[in-house]
């Protein structure tokens, strides 16, 4: 959200989520032809090594900035959705808001006394708007100018950020102009890298409304890529069936398992189970595309969005984005089943394939059938400290989600407000903790030798090791696991993309290192197209 200039995102992102190797980071900046924007740049970091150790693997970075397509933002835009949040019982409140909305009302009874008072003492006023009342309460004065030039340009700050979102997930003529035209910038960078050629995965992380832009371009692009296959013929089945999509059975088993998850907290079980499903979602995404199908995204980082309060964002309240989800105009995870009606009541067993041209296909509602997602956010605490605007969303959009409450990053995570844009910010070393932080399995114990890397946790029969202490995880711990496990696009109120590499020969292109199993080694780049 906000003005932030082009590459200013893509420099702090890069700074964060890429180690220090002998002292510095080591990538190069180079021309970003394929964004057909003359002040693009892309990053490119070859794949480094460490004593032997996989740092990070190969990737390059590039950058989606929208904010010239956003332009004339009125403060009033922001209005009825102020409104919609004011004008709710305190229990309807979301947790993260819940301190600010008691804070505005307090404001608005104190105005409106203060209003009262000047009527009840026969103080005349001229007009009723804010300099109006500052005259007749004050006079003219100096501190009158003040305070009307601190509203103006607090009111500036807000029309430049939050006013973005609002009038982004607006409905309205005004705003679908602007949101059709981000959107299809997303996609047609998206697009442009698939169809390049040289890269063998994508990973898209998005910040703030960011995500909201990334899960719209990634459903956009999905509903008309979907149904895409190449190849020869596959050979017809005896019992006259479309041939099956490899992986997506097991797929629709471990969807089927994650479903009965709560939504809230895990055990080490469901964990594991959770896991499986990630790694069938992979496993799939390998079918796919030996079908032919030139989908490249196979991870979503969502990391301190808004998408928690989505519910009040797109819709007035929790039962119509639940209808919208039946319906499948919004995207979740795991997808809906392709066999629920428009008016069912229940959902039925996960359905995600369809038959085409002789074979199994994945459905045009179902991208994260083969795109992982995870979700970062600095929680909020007594309502007050940390981030205001992310959460978790797995309650919105699924069980599938992984949400990860990043318990490092100290003290910029609790910064009432402004945690909101410190997730770049990396302290030196980690914060000692005196118990397990409870932020997902994927922040468990860290050796006292090498504190930068998060590893998988001890399970529940296995034993201490007094070589190794808990400590508490940092948002760049989990984006450089996400770059040892493929490329990144960041969306940092702006969008970042960041992708794998593939050897070209010719015009045949050969996916390397892309198993589920062992996917943290990047693919070959020919260098002499760098």
């Amino acid at each position: 959200m906000g003005e932030q200039l082009p590459l200013e995102t893509l420099d702090r992102f890069v700074r964060t989520a890429l180690p220090k190797i002998g002292g510095e980071r080591l990538y190069y900046s180079r021309p970003a032809l394929i964004t057909k924007s003359f002040e693009a740049r892309r990053h490119l970091a070859f794949r480094r090594t460490e004593s032997g150790h996989l740092v990070h693997g190969q990737a390059e970075f590039f950058e989606y900035h929208w904010s010239y397509l956003m332009t004339g933002n009125r403060l009033a835009d922001l209005l009825p959705t102020l409104r919609r949040l004011l004008i709710r019982r305190p229990s309807t409140v979301p947790a993260g808001l819940r301190v600010l909305w008691w804070i505005a009302w307090a404001l608005v009874v104190l105005l409106a006394a203060i209003l009262l008072a000047l009527l009840a003492a026969g103080v005349l006023i001229s007009e009723f708007t804010l300099n109006g009342v500052l005259a007749a309460l004050l006079g003219q004065s100096v501190l009158v100018a003040a305070l009307l030039a601190a509203t103006k340009k607090l009111g500036g700050q807000i029309s430049d950020s939050f006013v973005d979102v609002v009038r982004y997930l607006d409905r309205s003529p005004r705003s679908y102009e602007a949101r059709r035209a981000i959107r299809a910038g997303m996609v047609d960078l998206l697009r442009a890298l698939q169809d390049d050629g040289r890269y063998a995965r994508i990973v898209v992380v998005a910040h703030s409304l960011g995500a909201f832009i990334a899960h719209d371009g990634l459903t956009s692009l999905w509903a008309e890529t979907s149904g895409m296959y190449g190849g020869s013929d596959p050979k017809p089945t005896t019992d006259g069936s479309p041939a099956p999509l490899p992986g997506l059975s097991q797929l629709e088993s471990a969807a089927a398992v994650v479903l009965t998850h709560p939504l809230d907290r895990l055990d080490e079980h469901q964990h594991r189970e959770l896991d499986n499903y990630h790694a069938q979602q992979f496993t799939l995404w390998r079918g796919v595309r030996a079908q032919g199908n030139p989908w490249l995204v196979t991870d979503l980082v969502t990391v301190g969005t808004p998408m928690c309060f989505a519910d009040l964002l797109y819709t007035r309240n929790r039962a119509k984005f639940d209808r919208l989800l039946a319906r499948g105009e919004i995207a979740q995870d795991p997808p809906m089943t392709s066999t629920r009606t428009v008016e069912a009541t229940t959902a039925g067993k996960p359905r995600y394939g369809r038959a085409r041209g002789g074979r199994t296909v994945l459905t045009s509602g179902a991208p994260f059938a083969v795109v992982r997602w995870t979700n970062l956010y600095f929680p909020t605490e007594h309502g007050w400290f940390g981030d205001w605007f992310g959460g978790p969303l797995r309650p919105l959009f699924g069980p599938g989600v992984r949400d990860i409450a990043v318990q490092g990053n100290l003290p910029g995570r609790r910064t009432p407000g402004l945690a909101h844009g410190r997730y770049s910010t990396t302290p030196t070393r980690p914060t000692p903790a005196t118990s397990h932080p409870s932020c997902g399995r994927h922040c468990g114990w860290t050796s006292k030798t090498n504190s930068s890397t998060c590893s998988t946790p001890r399970t529940r029969n296995q034993a201490p090791n007094r070589r190794f202490r808990p400590q508490r995880c940092h948002a760049r711990q989990h984006v450089t696991r996400m770059m040892q496990r493929g490329a990144l696009i960041q969306l940092a109120g702006r969008v970042l993309i960041s992708t794998r590499l593939v050897h070209t020969a010719g015009s045949k292109v050969t996916l390397r290192n892309c198993g589920a199993t062992n996917d943290t080694t990047a693919g070959e780049v020919n260098r002499s197209r760098a």
